[in-house]
């Protein structure tokens, strides 16, 4: 039954021409096919990726923050920095699906005075290339390394924690045998803060901007147009340098010119910059620094890209940027905090893919996907989402064994959207004050009792759940009343089956088709709902409300029962039920007959039945897994569930029609662990490593980086299976570090200690898990003497017998030593 639903035809008049990796059909586009090896290379030792060549399938991209001010940076110096929000402070520009792609970025041009010839130290954007040239990423900073006749650049950018603003670190040595006449000129085009009003009203909203120079040598953009949202926490932008200035512009088309871009400035083809200002028109900020290099000799220039309140705090943030030390001791700041913060968690495992992105990158994407949602990416323009309820709790859970009041924080400001009834706002703006989404999904409310549960176990604290959180729509509530309203509110919202009505959607937000009239009934949420469920008799018990419990499992109860049998189908889990009363998900259409999230919740729920979840996983191993992770959905909808209005308007194999979803694969590894079958989660999780699937189908296919998560993969029925598509800000992200560390790796925080219960492949000898929990760090060395995918048969703590496999804590020591045997 395997593999027939990913086989298809080549295109028509497509050669037969096969991708190295993996047998993959090509995408038919003349590219070049180098190895992915030729292009990346990972430095663990240093927690970095570096790239060897500038033209990658697409850019890829880094975040570079303190929590204030960010940067998206991409490999080769294309990105944008903005200031808390990049919907109304978007401090630069960048054209998102504009040709030439990646641009515009914070830019150094480096140019011989004598000759006139220039280039940039990031390969980009000047035609002139670099004749040595790679570049890495780091934890928080992206570093630069160039060389042309005789010149060696090296620029590091980051955000410190000190002051808000992106810091260009340059460094320029003169490695040959004669002096050298520079001039150096670091460039960023400003954007007009809001993006979508600058879209809209750029010929009247230029009128209103400004760009001045300060006699301290800084350029200040003022952005100050009418009716603005929040005029007051506008902050100024400036663009400052520790190195004296040979001139500077603050006009774009005095420094860049008609009919040219950023690959052939006017202003350093002419001579240089022409110390203009702007009072309305298209704003930039140029600064240039002539120099003489002597052979042998090298020369730092730091550059201050910043904001501010107002001048006077623009004049103090310069001149402490400007102080002996600071890039320095900014730099060094931002190492530290990222030590400590991976600290929580180290691993050796056998598969050093796998140590890789659960030690290093898994935990700072996820980090990212914390701060930003699904704000802003290559992919997402920043203009319309805000933070989601729903992905922003689920977001949490990766944040928790890191930094719980990081969580807290978060999950404080996600339960003051709910309103007393128990529901919440499908996403909301707390940075530009907007109006939120108001759209009631039957799934939102009920994700953020998982994050409370996580917090509970990390900590063993309940104090929080006591704590006392506004309602959105009035009164307030301690925090476990908020988590009880929302199971109210499921409870009272329950359709003729039994099971929740679907409202607007679930998880899968294209199922509004099946619920317009109001009758659909989702049975995953209900699946999610038991998952709730189980943690609320928990978080009751530690809240003081015992008293809670039989109702949570009475509810429980319910809709296992209706699950089992109204929810399947025979040979799987039934999706839905539609407003007309037909199942979504079943056997008897010859459309989207099986979807994944059904088939994993029953197992995760723990409601299927243990012949019925096996089976189900079964099908999901038959009829939905490929070689590039499992689909969503079989088969791919084109007129289901009428031709006039299909489920869907995606193409078939993408997005939510059978496209490899990510965020949905976590799932299934989780299922297949809690099942015990460890070989084949691990199959599920190790496809789905972004290096090893672009290794699989090709660099010039997958395209997206090879270092984090993607959304999703278009899938067998696209004639581009393997394309990766919004990589970054994904669910996938949290939730595969949960299957990873606490599923397959097994090293999982519960109420009483700490659980060890791994479920890893037959053939591993073992592993070593570094732990910090409550104090105390746990270091674990498992052994799989049986050569068994899970079962726990021996665990000593510092040589001393421990019954069962939940360690407690202990909180008079600073660690542990903790040998477990298969």
């Amino acid at each position: 039954m395997k593999a027939e639903h990913f086989k298809h035809a080549e295109p028509s008049g497509q050669q037969e021409h096969k991708e190295a990796a993996g047998g993959l059909p090509s995408s038919g586009l003349r590219t070049n096919r180098a190895e992915p090896k030729d292009y990346y290379t990972f430095s663990d030792e240093e927690k970095e990726v570096e790239f060897k060549r500038h033209d990658m399938p697409t850019p890829w991209m880094n975040y570079l923050s303190n929590g204030t001010f960010h940067t998206m940076l991409s490999h080769a110096g294309g990105g944008v920095a903005f200031y808390k929000s990049p919907q109304i402070w978007r401090i630069t520009r960048y054209r998102f699906f504009h040709l030439p792609m990646d641009r515009s970025g914070p830019y150094i041009y480096v140019q011989d005075a004598k000759t006139g010839g220039y280039w940039c130290p990031t390969s980009e954007p000047a035609l002139d290339k670099p004749e040595e040239w790679k570049s890495a990423h780091g934890m928080g900073y992206t570093r630069f390394e160039a060389k042309r006749a005789d010149i060696a650049a090296r620029t590091v950018y980051f955000v410190g924690p000190y002051e808000n603003s992106l810091i260009w670190n340059l460094t320029l040595s003169n490695q040959g045998s004669a002096a050298k006449e520079l001039k150096v000129y670091a460039y960023a085009e400003f954007g007009m803060m809001e993006f979508m009003r600058e879209l809209q009203w750029q010929c009247y909203n230029k009128h209103q901007v400004s760009v001045q120079y300060h006699p301290a040598e800084t350029l200040v953009y003022r952005y100050g147009v009418e009716n603005q949202p929040k005029p007051e926490e506008t902050p100024l932008v400036y663009l400052a340098s520790d190195t004296p200035l040979s001139g500077y512009d603050g006009d774009r088309e005095e420094f860049i010119g008609c009919y040219r871009s950023e690959s052939n400035p006017a202003a350093i083809e002419n001579g240089g910059c022409t110390g203009s200002t702007l009072m309305g028109g298209d704003p930039c900020g140029a600064l240039q620094f002539n120099l003489t290099l002597q052979p042998g000799e090298s020369r730092t220039i730091n550059v201050f890209l910043g904001t501010a309140a107002d001048e006077q705090e623009v004049e103090r943030a310069v001149a402490h940027s400007r102080e002996a030390g600071f890039v320095e001791s900014s730099f060094l700041a931002l190492k530290e905090n990222w030590a400590s913060y991976l600290g929580a968690w180290e691993s050796r495992l056998p598969d050093k893919d796998a140590e890789r992105m659960i030690n290093i990158w898994n935990p700072y994407q996820a980090h990212r996907n914390f701060l930003f949602s699904r704000n802003i990416s290559f992919y997402a323009t920043g203009t319309f989402r805000g933070v989601g309820y729903r992905d922003t709790s689920q977001d949490i859970l990766a944040v928790v064994p890191f930094d719980t009041e990081l969580a807290f924080d978060k999950l404080r400001l996600l339960l003051g959207q709910q309103y007393k009834d128990g529901h919440v706002n499908h996403y909301f703006f707390p940075n530009e004050g907007w109006e939120p989404v108001t759209s009631i999904h039957s799934d939102d409310h009920l994700w953020t009792a998982l994050a409370a549960w996580d917090l509970l176990a990390e900590t063993g604290d309940a104090a929080f759940l006591e704590a006392k959180l506004p309602y959105y729509d009035g009164s307030e509530g301690t925090v476990y009343e908020h988590l009880k309203a929302a199971i109210d509110f499921t409870a009272s919202k329950l359709g003729p089956n039994g099971f929740p009505l679907m409202l607007r959607s679930d998880w899968n937000d294209q199922l509004f088709r099946v619920c317009r009239e109001g009758r659909g009934e989702s049975i995953w949420t209900a699946m999610q709902l038991g998952t709730v469920l189980l943690r609320m008799i928990d978080l009751a018990a530690a809240a003081g409300h015992p008293e809670h419990t039989a109702q949570y499992e009475a509810m429980y109860e319910a809709q296992r029962k209706r699950v089992n049998s109204i929810g399947w189908d025979g040979q799987w889990f039934r999706r839905a039920i539609m407003d007309d009363g037909r199942f979504l998900g079943s056997d008897e259409h010859d459309e989207a007959k099986i979807w994944l999230n059904a088939q994993t919740w029953a197992t995760l729920s723990g409601m299927a039945d243990e012949d019925k979840g096996l089976r189900a996983m079964d099908s999901v191993r038959d009829m939905l897994d490929t070689e590039l992770g499992i689909k969503k959905i079989h088969p791919s909808i084109t007129s289901f569930p009428d031709p006039a209005d299909p489920l869907t308007n995606y193409n078939k194999g993408t997005g939510e029609n059978g496209a490899v979803f990510c965020h949905a694969n976590t799932w299934a590894i989780i299922a297949e662990c809690m099942l015990g079958r460890g070989d084949l989660a691990y199959k599920y999780y190790r496809q789905l490593l972004p290096n090893v699937a672009m290794d699989k189908a090709g660099l010039w296919r997958y395209k997206a980086e090879p270092y984090v998560y993607a959304s999703n993969l278009f899938g067998p029925e696209s004639d581009k299976f393997g394309l990766a598509n919004v990589s970054w800000l994904t669910g996938t992200a949290a939730w595969m570090y949960v299957a990873a560390t606490q599923y397959i790796l097994g090293v999982k925080p519960v109420m009483n200690g700490l659980s060890i219960d791994p479920c890893i492949p037959a053939d591993w000898e073992g592993f070593t898990v570094k732990r910090r929990f409550r104090g105390c760090v746990y270091d674990i060395t498992v052994t799989n003497v049986s050569k068994v995918c899970k079962g726990v048969k021996q665990i000593t703590v510092d040589g001393e017998r421990v019954e069962g496999n939940v360690l407690p804590p202990y909180p008079g020591r600073s660690s542990v030593k903790v040998e477990v045997i298969l």
